[in-house]
């Protein structure tokens, strides 16, 4: 019902990647692992002997964009596709409050260059353990519904693995109805919502829990969550 403390025994690497948007070539390709050794170059055999003996990938909007280019090389160097994490679906769910969840771009500011992915790997990076730190500090109960709304959802699964969490043993709607139930109306039909739109739903209770806890900040959800 909590977090093993083993978020450092499994290894992982956080990757970007730049793509030729006529021939969708991969351009370069940067990388850091948990352990702060990178990678900046465009070779994807070079990239594989990067990450073997790697258990986990990650990175911002990685199964939208990312995955669609490397997949069979994150294969090749021993990573099952199961344990991708995306960054972008978490962040609006551990933080609510933001009005925005893409990475900053700023370095371009100051740089020549087009794209840097080994700079936007390292940012995905510490997205990554701020979405931790923050899914850590939330209530036992809440993280007991997002757990059991969203375990077996690629976007979440293997955030939940990597974190070792475990299965509690009661259902969600109990715990939807005792977390919320100041908030919910006591007729609605939770058992369909759940079966039907955990996703959804899970979006929804960050925010009323951020509306709960957040009198005067005003959540906001993104666009692409509401069209998703």
């Amino acid at each position: 019902m909590a977090e093993k403390d083993q978020v450092t025994t499994y290894t992982i690497a956080f990757i970007d990647l730049e793509i030729d948007p006529k021939t969708k070539k991969i351009l370069d390709i940067g990388s850091v692992k948990g352990n702060g050794n990178s990678f900046h170059k465009s070779s994807p055999l070079e990239f594989i002997q990067f990450l073997n003996g790697t258990d986990y990938l990650c990175g911002h909007n990685v199964y939208n964009h990312d995955l669609k280019y490397i997949s069979e090389v994150v294969s090749t160097a021993g990573i099952n596709l199961v344990n991708v994490i995306d960054t972008l679906p978490l962040s609006p769910l551990l933080f609510p409050t933001n009005p925005y969840h893409a990475l900053l771009k700023d370095d371009k500011l100051q740089s020549e260059e087009l794209n840097n992915p080994l700079n936007d790997s390292i940012k995905a990076k510490d997205l990554f353990y701020d979405e931790v730190a923050a899914f850590k500090q939330l209530n036992e109960t809440l993280k007991q519904i997002f757990y059991l709304l969203l375990r077996d959802k690629k976007e979440f699964a293997a955030f939940f693995r990597f974190l070792g969490y475990t299965n509690p043993a009661i259902s969600a709607e109990t715990l939807v109805r005792q977390q919320f139930r100041n908030e919910i109306c006591e007729h609605a039909d939770i058992a369909k919502i759940i079966n039907e739109h955990p996703v959804e739903l899970a979006y929804c209770l960050s925010l009323t829990d951020s509306f709960i806890r957040n009198n005067k900040v005003h959540s906001i959800t993104p666009p692409w969550v509401l069209k998703n």
